[in-house]
């Protein structure tokens, strides 16, 4: 089974947030895991935001970047995407970033872990996997 991981659904995991449990059985039994190297940029703005307006120690919010950063085997290059991506984002009216994922997932039949709602109901739309216990 392949997972594509989203930066919301690991910021979880290493917060012990919604979902953290199911996503962590899914990162188990994945024979991979892969993002769009647009991850580690994703995943640094959340943790700085943490750090911003929620007052979350420095170090702490560095070693949650590593443990997130740690979860991911494989960062796939987003430039040879972007066309279907762009595509897809204005067809839908969702934000790029979130078609990076999303597109990812589609193409490799993979089974994606988010827990944006917005980009679940997308997922849906565009017949993408999700974790049977997160797709409300």
């Amino acid at each position: 089974m392949i997972v594509v991981l989203d930066a919301s659904a690991a910021t979880g995991i290493a917060l012990n947030a919604a979902n953290a449990e199911i996503f962590e059985k899914y990162l188990h039994d994945a024979d991979i895991v892969i993002a769009p190297n647009t991850y580690p940029p994703e995943i640094c703005n959340v943790f700085w935001k943490y750090t911003e307006f929620s007052n979350l120690d420095f170090v702490k919010a560095q070693k949650g970047i590593d443990f997130c950063i740690d979860l991911v085997d494989d960062y796939v290059d987003t430039t040879p995407m972007w066309r279907e991506v762009f595509a897809e984002s204005v067809t839908y009216r969702h934000p790029v970033y979130d078609l990076f994922y999303l597109v990812l997932a589609r193409r490799q039949n993979a089974i994606l872990l988010t827990n944006d709602v917005k980009m679940k109901n997308l997922a849906k739309d565009m017949r993408i996997s999700l974790p049977e216990a997160c797709q409300n």
